[in-house]
Formats: structure tokens, C-alpha cells, sequence
């Protein structure tokens, strides 16, 4: 196990003793709050392992009946973002059919959004209609979102995770990772190059690294599959990797 993983492991249950043994622990100094990469990250692999049935449906592609993949480009995280209602509508639209080759409808399914209730903005739980487009960009921000980092700047474009990083200074191309003076975290987003335009057209929310075998896991939107997958033991510097951009706090 790396010492991430243990790290990890040590905080978790550290927390799992304290909750078990409830008013018996003294209050001791306040700790600081999770970094926002742990948090992404726990958000990637939630939508990912999640049981509850409406968040499952999310991994698929298509009508929203879970499990079906129609292979259109409709999905929740794009329903999220197009969502008017939504606080955070990113006042884009996306289209409720899918795509040129596949016009079947999109469906809905429920996911926490911020909405106005009575006047106020208050988190419910609540149906989202799913739109279509590609995704990818649109998952990872996501999880940048509920993981309490700074999304300002970020839009449904693969590249733009590329262009944030280079803005907050947090970009780390590949060649820092090869050189070992940069290691990929939790939380980060690593951006692909697919097409050799030097230019991000698929990005991935990066969940683990191991630094000795310079190999990473991450949760992954609209790949090859056409859904929300799960890859493992990936060179952190492939050819097709550019880079890989770390979040800022809020």
C-alpha cells in the first residue's frame, strides 16, 4: 500500500473511532478542512460505486432507466450544468434528444441540486432532466463542484481544465511527472490529447497514484464505453497524456 493510501486509511479510521465512540471524546483543537482533491476524488468514485439506485443510473448513457446505454450522449451531468433552475446553471443548452446517429429521447433521474425553495437557495433532492452532449469535461467538474473547489473558468470544454491550471498556476504537464518533480493527486483532473492538436480532448478526475510505478486510477466520463468508467494502473506519462491540473480551494 502506498503512503497515500495508508495516509488515507489512517485518517478514515481515525474518523469511523471518534463517531463510534461519540460524546465520550474530548473536543480537542480544531483540524483543518479536507483539501479539496480528497474530496473530488471521493466524489468521483462515489458516482461511480454508489448503490443508490438513482445515482447508479448516472454511469450510463441514454434514457435513464438504469443500465440501459443507448450510446447518445444524454446524461445527468450535463442535465445538471443546463439545468435553468439550477444555482449553477452554466447558461449553456444542451439538447434532450441524443446525438446525430442516435435521436433517442434523454430521460430524468434525481440528483442534489441547489434550487430556490421559498426565496432561498436550499439543496434538494430533485429530478434532473438529462441533456446531451460530450461529457466528460462536464463529470469532472462535477466532482470539482461537490468536492469544494474553485470552478470558476471551467465550462463543458475538455481544454478548459487545461487553460484553468495555466491560470492558477496548477498546470503540471507530463514532463514534470516524468521528471519526478511533480506527482499527480487525488483530486486532479489529467487532460488527454487524443487527436495530437497539443490541445485537451478527453479529461479524467484522477483518484489514486502510485509514485514508484508512476501509475494512476481514475473515474472517467464519456470514454470509449459510453459511460462513467472506472480505469486502473494507467501510465502517468503516456503519449496521449498531457498533463494534469490540481484544484483550487474556494
Amino acid at each position: 500500500m502506498s503512503a497515500m493510501k495508508t495516509a488515507k486509511t489512517t485518517v478514515v479510521a481515525g474518523a469511523a473511532l471518534a463517531m463510534s465512540l461519540g460524546s465520550l471524546v474530548m473536543a480537542g483543537p480544531a483540524q483543518a478542512a479536507p483539501a479539496p482533491g480528497t474530496l473530488i476524488a471521493e466524489q468521483a468514485l462515489g458516482q461511480y460505486t454508489s448503490t443508490n439506485a438513482e445515482v447508479q443510473k448516472r454511469k450510463y448513457e441514454g434514457d435513464a432507466k438504469g443500465g440501459d446505454s443507448e450510446r447518445n450522449n444524454c446524461n445527468f451531468y450535463t442535465g445538471f450544468w443546463t439545468a435553468k433552475a439550477n444555482l449553477r446553471w452554466d447558461h449553456t443548452s444542451a439538447p434532450r434528444t441524443g446525438t446525430i446517429t442516435n435521436r433517442q429521447a434523454c430521460g430524468t433521474s434525481k440528483g442534489y441540486v441547489y434550487i430556490k425553495v421559498n426565496g432561498a437557495w436550499k439543496k434538494t433532492w430533485t429530478s434532473v432532466k438529462w441533456t446531451s452532449r460530450a461529457w466528460c469535461a462536464d463529470f469532472a467538474k462535477y466532482t470539482w463542484y461537490w468536492g469544494k473547489a474553485n470552478i470558476t473558468g471551467l465550462n463543458a470544454a475538455a481544454d478548459s481544465f487545461r487553460t484553468y491550471g495555466r491560470s492558477n498556476g496548477t498546470w503540471h504537464p507530463k514532463a514534470q511527472v516524468a521528471a519526478n518533480t511533480y506527482r499527480p493527486k487525488p483530486g486532479d483532473v489529467v487532460s488527454y490529447d487524443n487527436n495530437g492538436d497539443g490541445r485537451a480532448d478527453h479529461v479524467g478526475v484522477v483518484t489514486s497514484y502510485n509514485s514508484t510505478r508512476k501509475v494512476y486510477h481514475s473515474v472517467e466520463g464519456n470514454t470509449s464505453l459510453e459511460q462513467l468508467t472506472y480505469k486502473k494502473t494507467q501510465p502517468a506519462t503516456a503519449g496521449r497524456v498531457l498533463g494534469y491540473t490540481a484544484p483550487k480551494a474556494r
